[in-house]
């Protein structure tokens, strides 16, 4: 991975030269200068990264000090980064010009004796002949980011790796049959047993989608248990999958963030107790995990049913319910043959040439189809008979059928990826086992990182996303969710086999460790560099920067019981993601010790809580808190002149009163927040409107039904015992308004259902292109909602689609200035609807709409002369006044 590294830093110093060269005097020498140095390196290092994964130690210690190097190099381009912008911010250029002359002699001096030690680095290994003709092998030729990127083929939307059915449909009616036994209405737990990469998951997930489709089930439930599971997380994730709309259930799961696993565990028992469930707990490692949660599934003869699927038969045959015992069969020949032409062969095009020896790969699979997927995958990007040939006699596939191991596949495919490439896949498995990672999230991640160059004609973000489209093609990744209109790849996991191949991969060429308790922290292998990444699952080390020194990143997902981490040696750090389980926590003053971090990340249930001061943060370019709440954003965050996007679920209380990133900031969004006074709001609003740049931005606004004194609302603002759930309690109204330049910046920014607040009466969206996906399958859901807005190009699809005892609530419907032409309004949805206001040009006919609305009192058509007499006469036929109007401001009963 050395040679990634350098990769990064050499594009970081062609953009420093480029673009500010005549800022920096005489510094563009000696930058050009080092980047040569680099360039001539680079070659080479491709040659020191195959020694060292054939277990070279000399090898690995010379990565390892080059790798060194070149982050250190990555700290001098950071601080020329930073003269630069002081001096672009400034009142006046000259106001820190003597300051300025002193910091960049500094930087060309560091870059003098960086390059010294270079030499000494190498003259040290040529003296103990680490360097010599043994290591003189041909270097694969250093791959062409640029060339590949612009010929590479790309995933269709509708293609998704997942779900392929060759040879698995006398399982699925198996499987099917278990499921729907009339004859058997006891409780029935059927285990799914096979080896890694059988098809366990698939088939599993098969028969599932088959089934919920029928009806026979009332509630339906899907978990993934990872080897480091929460019992507590897990509940609450079938709670929210399975709870009812009405009333009762929803003021139940309220607060559900807030209630303990035996709460928990009552509270889903009930909401099974009289219904006939469906349950799939997927991957389970232990018999233990089944003991602690197999009380909250009732027994009441009524036919439920339980999916489990698990490598172990001992865990499999561990329920002592009545149980079904499945084990998928391996592919036979022709179907292995069938799966790997589905994989090779995407887009049906045959090379009979290729058959014969296609047959002899597919028939060494041994008939596991995870197996025939990456390599089918893998070899989809190359139809040449010679390279086919060549991997038949090359790998060692008696090994692979001993172990039942399919990582010599794994490799081939990673072996044959771009650095970049490599590095963007490796640095999925820092993600917890069958996590949802979400693209945008990722990308975000991988810009911060230095994964991601500057290719001619595109920005970053395309960029990272065809990364995303190259892995999935490769069937390196799975995907999980796309946007239903336009196809983009939402959210993508791992395959646990593809994880745990990716997590010793990465600590062999020191990518990164994954930690799980302190051991994994302090061990080092032999066959190990050291990392400079640390991802924590479920444990955290407070001084992990004494433990792992010269840190880039560090990754905690669910720490229990931890809050942030002291700072103490993290002073390198470039990347910190942290998803927190506690109600709150705060960020530390000592964060602004992190002068190089560039990416900022926050989840979880929690309410966080960030320093009045963050300008130290002077490289931060990222804040992601898209899925968090944040107490109030520091008006010093706004002075942070690299910051180019901010995320955020919600702000408790909004004190931005001037946005001054004008240089930087590229997006801006904060779905909700809850309290800001009007001059607040209005100064926020206009600097946003003034900036010089494009800036995509969306701010929600809360309104809520108290109007308190100002005593006891600045008594409640700074309560740092806050609790959400309170605060939402009191919200009826949200107003999103904004204006995105680019319709695809966020992938849709819609929450889950379950994150709008839980009374919300009122909701309007105005806001252009933030919406790609048809919203209504999210806003319907809003049990309480009553009047509904989306106006102004803020949905940028043609059809919506809203199902059957949808929006039980809803009066009042505004549909304005959006490019619709079709509308599929189910039997049983808008039951309730009074009013409806339409001003949408495309749209063609409405009556098969009116036919469905039976409580409708007054319909108001704007600029609508394109429908018929028949929608018109649909209306009045059922007793509904008739407004038309050819603008906003005219209404005529007609």
């Amino acid at each position: 991975m050395t040679a990634s590294v350098v990769s990064s830093v050499l594009q970081r110093l062609g953009d420093l030269v480029i673009q500010e060269a005549t800022f920096l005097s005489d510094v563009p020498r000696q930058v050009s200068s080092m980047k040569a140095e680099l360039s001539q390196m680079q070659c080479f290092l491709n040659v020191v990264d195959a020694k060292c994964l054939e277990g070279n130690s000399m090898m690995k210690n010379l990565a390892s000090n080059i790798q060194d190097v070149a982050y250190r190099v990555e700290e001098v381009i950071d601080n020329a980064h930073f003269i630069f912008r002081r001096r672009n911010t400034s009142v006046s250029k000259y106001t820190h010009i003597f300051g300025d002359s002193i910091d960049l002699r500094e930087v060309g001096k560091n870059i003098q004796v960086i390059r010294k030690e270079i030499s000494e680095i190498f003259e040290r290994y040529n003296r103990y002949n680490a360097v010599n003709s043994s290591t003189s092998t041909e270097a694969q030729p250093i791959f062409r980011e640029d060339e590949d990127f612009y010929a590479q083929r790309l995933v269709l939307p509708g293609l998704d790796q997942g779900m392929d059915i060759v040879g698995f449909d006398h399982e699925i009616a198996q499987i099917k049959s278990y499921l729907l036994d009339q004859n058997n209405m006891n409780l029935t737990v059927i285990s799914i047993v096979g080896q890694a990469g059988a098809g366990k998951s698939t088939l599993a997930k098969l028969a599932y989608s088959s089934v919920i489709t029928e009806g026979y089930f009332h509630k339906y439930g899907w978990v993934s248990i990872s080897p480091k599971y929460s019992a507590l997380e897990v509940l609450r994730d079938l709670v929210r999958q399975i709870r009812g709309t009405g009333k009762i259930s929803e003021r139940k799961s309220m607060h559900l963030n807030f209630y303990g696993e035996t709460e928990v565990s009552k509270l889903l028992f009930d909401f099974l107790k009289e219904e006939r469930y469906l349950i799939v707990l997927d991957d389970i490692w232990t018999t233990d995990t089944w003991d602690k949660i197999k009380s909250v599934f009732p027994d009441k003869g009524n036919g439920s049913r339980i999916i489990l699927t698990t490598r172990d038969m001992e865990v499999g045959q561990h329920p002592k319910t009545k149980l079904q015992i499945h084990t998928p069969d391996l592919l036979d020949e022709d179907k292995s043959w069938e799966l790997f032409q589905k994989k090779a062969f995407p887009h049906d095009v045959q090379f009979t040439e290729l058959e014969v020896v296609g047959k002899k790969l597919s028939k060494k699979c041994n008939g596991l189809p995870l197996a025939l997927v990456v390599l089918g995958c893998f070899l989809s990007r190359n139809h040449n008979i010679h390279t086919w040939e060549k991997m038949v006699a090359s790998v060692d596939w008696e090994i692979m059928k001993k172990e039942g191991d399919v990582g010599r596949i794994l490799a081939l495919s990673y072996h044959n990826m771009s650095n970049n490439l490599k590095a963007c896949f490796l640095y999925t498995a820092s993600f917890p086992e069958d996590y949802p990672i979400t693209v945008h999230v990722l990308k975000k991640m991988w810009i911060a990182e230095g994964f991601v160059p500057n290719i001619r004609g595109y920005t970053q973000e395309e960029v990272a996303y065809r990364y995303v489209e190259e892995l999935a093609q490769r069937c390196m990744i799975q995907i999980e969710e796309r946007s239903k209109n336009i196809g983009w790849i939402k959210k993508i996991k791992v395959h646990d086999v593809l994880r745990e191949w990716g997590i010793g991969q990465a600590r062999k060429e020191g990518f990164l460790k994954v930690c799980s308790s302190g051991t994994d922290v302090e061990t080092y292998y032999a066959d190990e560099q050291r990392c400079y990444r640390v991802a924590f699952h479920g444990y955290f080390d407070n001084e992990v920067g004494k433990s792992v020194l010269n840190l880039r990143s560090v990754l905690a997902f669910n720490p229990d019981g931890k809050r942030l981490f002291s700072f103490n040696g993290l002073h390198l750090l470039r990347v910190l993601h942290f998803c927190s389980s506690l109600k709150t926590c705060t960020l530390p003053e000592e964060i602004n010790k992190l002068v190089h971090l560039r990416y900022l990340g926050l989840e979880g249930n929690t309410v966080f809580m960030f320093p009045s001061y963050m300008k130290g943060l002077r490289n931060l370019q990222i804040l992601e808190a898209s899925t968090a709440t944040v107490k109030a954003l520091p008006s010093s965050l706004w002075s942070i002149a690299a910051l180019k996007h901010v995320h955020v679920y919600q702000v408790l209380h909004w004190k931005a009163q001037e946005i001054r990133t004008k240089r930087s900031l590229q997006t801006l969004y904060v779905f909700s927040i809850m309290q800001c006074d009007a001059l607040t709001w209005k100064r926020t609003i206009r600097s946003l409107q003034k900036m010089s740049q494009h800036v995509s931005w969306c701010l929600g606004i809360a309104s809520t039904k108290r109007v308190k004194e100002k005593e006891t609302q600045e008594h409640e603002e700074y309560n740092l015992d806050i609790r959400v759930d309170a605060l939402e309690s009191k919200v009826d109204g949200l107003e999103l308004s904004g204006c995105f330049k680019e319709h695809h910046v966020l992938n849709d920014v819609l929450p889950h259902h379950n994150l709008f607040p839980n009374f919300l009466l009122q909701l309007k969206i105005s806001c252009p292109n933030i919406l790609n996906d048809d919203p209504m399958p999210i806003l319907e859901r809003l049990p309480r909602l009553e009047v509904l807005e989306i106006v102004n190009s803020s949905y940028t699809g043609k059809s919506i689609t809203c199902s059957s005892e949808g929006f039980l609530a809803l009066r009042s419907l505004v549909l304005m200035d959006l490019g619709l032409e079709e509308w599929n309004l189910q039997q049983g949805s808008m039951a309730f609807l009074a009013v409806l206001t339409l001003k949408c040009t495309m749209l063609r006919s409405i009556s098969n709409v009116l036919h469905q609305l039976d409580d409708l009192v007054e319909l108001r058509l704007i600029c609508m002369p394109q429908l018929s007499v028949d929608d018109h006469e649909a209306a009045r036929g059922r007793g509904c006044r008739v407004m038309i109007s050819v603008d906003e401001e005219q209404n005529s009963d007609n």
